[in-house]
């Protein structure tokens, strides 16, 4: 990570961190919690399940990251930079110490509050697998199948 994703994936962090801190100061039990990117504006904002802004950043670094991966399908790299966010363990510790209820999930949602990707659940009860998973998978088993095929000839 060049330094400016690095500033970004800090002032990310401290984000999340602010707002599990909010929701906890107010006793929220959450079902969900929402994330935003607005690039134009270069906001970072994090919801409640209600759609009430839990804490809100201004990160310049938001612009040249995004000019960085242009190359990208539109937003496979920023989710893939978010569940790297989600998944720092300060973050991971903030999430588990928030009042939930099961399944949780961290949505980012676009301008108009649609789901776009589900970029992390949690819930003790079930095990989330995300879509690479399967996947990997597929592609383990049709290689598999391939070679079984191959031995029978």
């Amino acid at each position: 990570m060049n330094a400016s994703e690095q500033k970004l994936f800090s002032t990310l962090c401290e984000t999340i961190c602010a707002a599990v801190e909010k929701a906890r100061a107010e006793d929220m039990s959450l079902t969900d919690m929402y994330v935003q990117v607005k690039y134009d504006e270069q906001l970072f904002t994090v919801f409640d399940d209600a759609d009430g802004v839990l804490a809100q950043a201004t990160v310049e670094e938001l612009d040249e990251w995004r000019s960085a991966h242009d190359s990208e399908e539109p937003h496979v790299a920023l989710i893939a930079f978010l569940r790297e966010v989600l998944n720092h363990d300060e973050v991971n510790k903030a999430l588990h110490s928030l009042d939930f209820i099961s399944p949780f999930s961290v949505v980012l949602v676009d301008a108009n509050m649609e789901p776009v990707a589900d970029l992390i659940t949690l819930d003790d009860e079930n095990i989330y697998l995300h879509d690479d998973f399967w996947e990997k998978m597929d592609k383990e088993l049709d290689d598999f199948f391939d070679q079984l095929m191959a031995d029978t000839k």
